[in-house]
């Protein structure tokens, strides 16, 4: 787990744009240069008038492999430093691993079950499924504990269901439900919540991280989903990201890829059975999104022999807008590439969404290089299928094509095409100082 260091600093004195240019140069000619310099990224100015009036200017962002690095690294620019802030993970792996009951090789069927207290204010968990169905139509299921929008709440459970259907009409539903319809095991996947009519129960259950069940009645959509993984579960190291001692925001991806079996009614129509891929994943946390994330990219897929989870999230303005990723490749059940520290993140064809106000991008490209072993994932826009308002914030939902390519020493060896979707989450503005990564 890479250790992210944050310093804000202020400019000396007449320093002008093409010497802020040449440090940044400097700086990403030293990563692979630097012991465990894995990245070194040199913010614009920030936008946070708490630090505009502490006279911060600028952000740096080193990525390094240990915390022994970041303290012996002397690599930040010539400045008046000051060291405000950071979202680093606990001084050593093996500790954060212990600390969280987490084995560093295998992944157990409770870490799917409940990781929060959900009365309490402040904390958030979720249960999320999708799928593609060989049939044209494009399912997600997601069982909250209250909206991670507006954490600041007790128990609030809610069941989100998008259903697209292959004659075009889509439906996207957030049903709200008394605190006391919620329960959720602690030893495994088993989420249920009680339905509106008596004895109707919608749930989301587990075995083994291997099949899992959903059931879900909202207005007038019945949903049933089978999903029996063909892989294993992952997680980016302990899944968890801290932004100090004790605010974290966690995630595991229990299916990166099944094989689902869904039925789905709407209203008094006859049932409709079709089978496709499947994923599941979940996240859950304590601190307020909206305060240190700005927006992200996520997105997965099957593509070829290979299944692909990318995203790419760029923090609030008072941690510099830095940006954070993670990227997995596996083949059949062998992961191939994971090490996000290798991973370049551009957006192309972007603009600003007259309805909600914010950045979408068209084309997404993540680029993994390992030596002379490349592997590149884009994401080409076809649809807008959702627009979500979800507290002061946007839930942006996509569909479109996948195209992977993998290169050794330059010459294309592999080209692969599918349809997928996948999301962006806006918690703050589209400012400008957060889409440079845009090209």
């Amino acid at each position: 787990m890479p250790i992210y260091h944050i310093v804000l600093f202020k400019l000396k004195p007449n320093t002008d744009s093409s010497q802020v240019s040449e440090m940044r140069a400097a700086g990403d000619a030293m990563v692979g240069v630097v012991p465990g310099l894995r990245s070194f990224t040199l913010g614009p100015p920030l936008s946070s008038t708490a630090h505009r009036a502490q006279g911060f200017d600028m952000a740096l962002m080193t990525v390094m492999d240990t915390e022994e690095q970041v303290l012996a690294y002397a690599g930040h620019p010539p400045t008046a430093e000051v060291r405000v802030g950071s979202a680093q993970t606990p001084n050593a792996l093996q500790e954060q691993h212990q600390k969280l009951r987490l084995s560093p090789t295998n992944i157990e069927k409770w870490e799917d079950g409940l990781r929060t207290d959900p009365p309490k204010p402040g904390v958030f968990e979720w249960w999320y499924f999708d799928s593609h169905l060989a049939n044209g139509a494009k399912l997600m299921v997601v069982f909250h504990t209250k909206l991670f929008a507006n954490p600041n709440t007790g128990l609030d459970p809610k069941i989100r269901v998008q259903l697209d259907t292959p004659d075009g009409r889509s439906w996207a539903i957030t049903k709200t439900y008394p605190a006391s319809s919620f329960n959720a095991s602690r030893e495994e996947c088993n989420v249920t919540v009680d339905g509106e009519k008596d004895g109707q129960i919608n749930f989301f259950r587990g075995n083994d991280l291997n099949a899992f069940q959903i059931h879900v009645v909202v207005d007038d959509l019945t949903i049933d989903v089978q999903l029996n993984s063909t892989t294993s579960p992952w997680r980016p190291g302990t899944g968890h990201v801290y932004y100090d001692e004790d605010e974290y925001f966690a995630w595991l991806v229990a299916v990166p890829q099944g094989k689902v079996t869904a039925t789905y009614r709407i209203g008094g129509e006859k049932p409709v059975t079709a089978e496709g891929d499947g994923y599941h994943d979940r996240n859950w946390g304590n601190v307020s999104l909206a305060k240190v994330i700005n927006h992200w990219y996520w997105g997965r897929g099957t593509v070829g022999p290979y299944t692909v989870i990318s995203s790419a999230t760029t923090s609030s303005d008072n941690l510099a807008y830095a940006m954070g990723i993670s990227f997995m490749i596996q083949k059949g059940d062998t992961i191939v590439a994971e090490d996000a520290g290798k991973v370049v993140f551009t957006a192309t064809d972007a603009g600003i969404d007259e309805e909600t106000g914010r950045s979408v991008a068209d084309r997404l490209h993540f680029e993994y290089r390992d030596n002379e072993l490349v592997y590149t994932l884009k994401y080409v826009k076809e649809d807008f299928t959702s627009r979500q308002k979800m507290g002061d914030g946007w839930y942006l939902r996509f569909a479109g094509s996948l195209r992977f390519k993998t290169y050794e020493s330059g010459k294309m060896v592999e080209a692969y095409e599918s349809h997928t979707q996948w999301d962006s989450m806006w918690f703050g503005q589209a400012h400008r100082d957060a889409l440079i990564y845009q090209k």
